[in-house]
């Protein structure tokens, strides 16, 4: 492959990072700035675009850079996928029709987290349609198809097929649960088969297309300065956006202390995140935070052999030590890895791209989580959980402060008991926790999108 080929970028952006080669990501990284990469076909340039606005959400990459690449995969979108279906002018009579564009309708953790939410939809005003991009089915799918007036899987259909497909229901918003992440087909997005189109939460980012109207999140996650750099608009709601779910542990599990062999005094720090986001920054961050806390060690929990040698490479790149790594095995299933958290005393959020499920997995279980907030929505996903939790003690402002916070914490028992009971009552009662408050929120940022962009509908 030619090094000058964006498909040779993509592969390298994610290679870097696994061998923990920073100095090679940032080379990667800035030719890609300069648009040294081209790319053979207008196919393979929006393929290669697919895949880059959703892996740069792991690296520091200035707003003004990413806004490049939404415009550059907008304007090639066309030229793959066709031009926007023509809609009818009026609509169908009726409830206000909703479809949920997923590859995640199953045992996920997107399908599971947005059941909490889902569930709860007004039935009486609004229609639901499920459009399935993947052929998987279990117990999860059936009951989203429970909760469906009408569920489709279009999981082997082409883009302009599906699009079709959906448009035959005449539906009032199309919610796209997926973006870029694996199985994602943003070309239905681009052909527009509803009259409004909105992304929900499935990356920290957005999709990069016109077609698309709205952004969902909250007042918190995004800050207004943010929508210059990028195409859809932003569609705050009130709440978190991120819907919350409780996953009970396994009371019968192999976490305890003694059968893992760490001490009593050890201070365990919960690092369950994907080794993609551990970037250089946070790793530094992670590392001054050893050096200040003797005691502690960071709990990771690898899917694979070859992913625990990547933890490995990373840690060692900043000057870790193996021995201050604590390897805890995969449970056997959810409520066994929600169990590892009896294990930890806090965790630490990584940035640029933070925590969504695993943030809420850790306040789940009462376990305090160190944030760091910026200016980017993946960096303020847990600023946005902890502040609708009422527990804002472990937000940090900068990088020294992020590093005073975890050290309190693990030499202040105190301020941990304080943290820890704010927790608990979030948990009990707050905006974060009350899913049926949620749900309404979410409709009302629904029906205030069709004010502004299809009113008709709100006619039925």
């Amino acid at each position: 492959m030619c090094p000058d080929a964006l498909p040779m970028a993509v592969l390298a952006l994610e290679a870097c990072q696994y061998r923990a080669d920073f100095a090679a990501l940032d080379r990667y990284i800035g030719r890609l700035r300069q648009d040294e990469f081209k790319a053979s076909s207008a196919t393979e340039l929006a393929d290669c675009l697919e895949q880059l606005l959703f892996l740069l959400l792991y690296f520091d990459v200035e707003p003004e850079a990413q806004l490049g690449l939404y415009k550059a995969y907008d304007a090639v979108v066309a030229r793959v996928y066709g031009t926007a279906l023509a809609l009818p002018g009026e609509r169908r009579p009726g409830r206000i029709r909703i479809g949920y564009l997923s590859g995640d309708l199953r045992n996920h953790v997107m399908g599971k987290m947005m059941w909490s939410a889902l569930q709860h939809h007004d039935r009486g005003r609004f229609e639901l349609f499920f459009y399935s991009l993947s052929a998987t089915s279990d117990e999860w799918t059936e009951r989203y198809r429970g909760l469906a007036d009408r569920f489709e899987v279009i999981a082997e259909l082409t883009e302009r097929k599906a699009a079709d497909r959906i448009a035959a229901d005449d539906l009032d918003i199309l919610v796209d649960l997926a973006t870029h992440t694996h199985g994602a087909k943003p070309g239905i997005l681009a052909l527009k088969p509803a009259r409004v189109q909105i992304t929900h939460v499935a990356s920290a980012g957005v999709v990069g297309l016109s077609t698309i109207d709205f952004k969902l999140t909250d007042a918190l996650a995004d800050i207004p300065e943010q929508q210059e750099f990028q195409l859809e608009t932003l569609l705050p709601m009130d709440g978190c956006v991120y819907p919350y779910r409780h996953m009970p542990p396994a009371i019968d599990h192999p976490f305890h202390r003694a059968g893992l062999d760490i001490s009593a005094d050890t201070m365990v720090i919960g690092a369950f995140v994907n080794p993609l986001k551990l970037s250089r920054r946070c790793l530094t961050l992670w590392r001054e935070v050893l050096e200040r806390v003797p005691n502690a060690v960071l709990a990771i929990s690898p899917l694979s052999s070859e992913r625990r040698a990547v933890y490995g490479r990373l840690f060692s790149a900043v000057g870790i030590s193996q021995g201050r790594v604590c390897v805890l095995p995969q449970g056997r299933d959810e409520a066994e890895n929600q169990a590892r958290y009896g294990l930890i005393d806090f965790a630490l959020d990584p940035m640029p791209y933070g925590g969504a499920n695993g943030t809420l997995e850790a306040l789940d279980m009462g376990v305090p989580v160190v944030t760091l907030v910026g200016r980017q929505h993946g960096e303020r996903c847990g600023y946005s959980m902890l502040a609708n939790l009422g527990a804002m003690q472990t937000v940090a402002t900068s990088g020294s402060q992020y590093v005073e916070i975890a050290v309190r914490l693990a030499t202040d028992a105190a301020f941990m008991a304080e943290v820890r009971a704010a927790i608990r009552a979030g948990i009990q009662k707050s905006p974060l926790t009350e899913m049926v408050a949620h749900t309404r929120n979410l409709e009302r940022a629904y029906l205030r999108a069709l004010e502004l962009r299809y009113p008709a509908a709100l006619d039925g």
